[in-house]
């Protein structure tokens, strides 16, 4: 297989990906159905050509404009293009070829958690349940030495661990202090990696939040305020599963 092989078809399966998941997180939180009708422009309603469609490309040729209107149709699509891509050729610099692809398809999975936990404090079932369904899959491609057992007792641990401390908080300070679709993202983490991984994960999920707290300055100014937790461990598990 030559050397330009498998980045050129992760970076272009990563572009069309990223331009599905930014149609999907930008349809979804507002009731919209993904395979509801056509893309459309969002100031004046026209369907989009498929011939301006084409990630990237479109969006530079177009200078990110409505061709009919000539509105600003906004970045969110190359932005999650772009994203998709480095997270399908980033592994490539650090683990072999199948483990590599192993990793994209995991980061893929986890691009709009990311998104909808950060946005909008979300991770919907369903995308949850795609992600630990595609545990004993692709995690095999990831992860080939952790067996069966590791990734059922990682799925219980996970979801067990964090499901104690989010009803425990609750029932101690009579509000939720955690969603709960935490437990289960972390459950399905477990499947994928294994128990042994997930100390880690969410240590340096815990690390990744604070450091946005230090660098954006964000004061606590009231007792509730929310940090997007799922967004912290899809990051520190994607880190994990790439460079660990």
């Amino acid at each position: 297989m030559p050397p330009w092989f498998l980045p050129l078809n992760l970076a272009l399966l990563g572009a069309v990906w990223g331009s599905f998941i930014a149609a999907l997180c930008s349809r979804w939180p507002n009731g919209e159905s993904i395979g509801a009708g056509r893309s459309r422009c969002d100031q004046c309603g026209t369907n989009i050509a498929a011939y301006d469609l084409i990630p990237i490309v479109s969006f530079i040729l177009l200078k990110g404009k409505c061709r009919a209107c000539g509105k600003e149709i906004g970045a969110l699509p190359l932005i999650f293009e772009v994203t998709a891509i480095l997270i399908g050729t980033f592994p490539i610099l650090f683990l072999p070829p199948i483990q590599a692809v192993g990793a994209a398809v995991f980061g893929w999975l986890l691009l709009p958690l990311v998104f909808l936990d950060w946005r909008h404090f979300w991770l919907p079932d369903r995308l949850l349940i795609l992600l630990a369904i595609a545990g004993p899959l692709a995690g095999l491609l990831l992860s080939p030495s952790v067996t069966w057992f590791d990734r059922a007792v990682g799925m219980a641990a996970g979801f067990v661990s964090l499901e104690a401390i989010r009803v425990g908080f609750k029932r101690w300070r009579g509000y939720e202090g955690m969603g709960a679709g935490d437990p289960k993202l972390f459950g399905a983490l477990g499947i994928w990696v294994g128990w042994q991984a997930l100390p880690m994960i969410l240590l340096g999920a815990s690390a990744i939040g604070l450091g946005l707290i230090l660098v954006t300055h964000t004061t606590r100014t009231q007792s509730r305020n929310l940090l997007p937790l799922g967004s912290y461990l899809c990051g520190a598990a994607y880190l994990f599963a790439t460079v660990a």
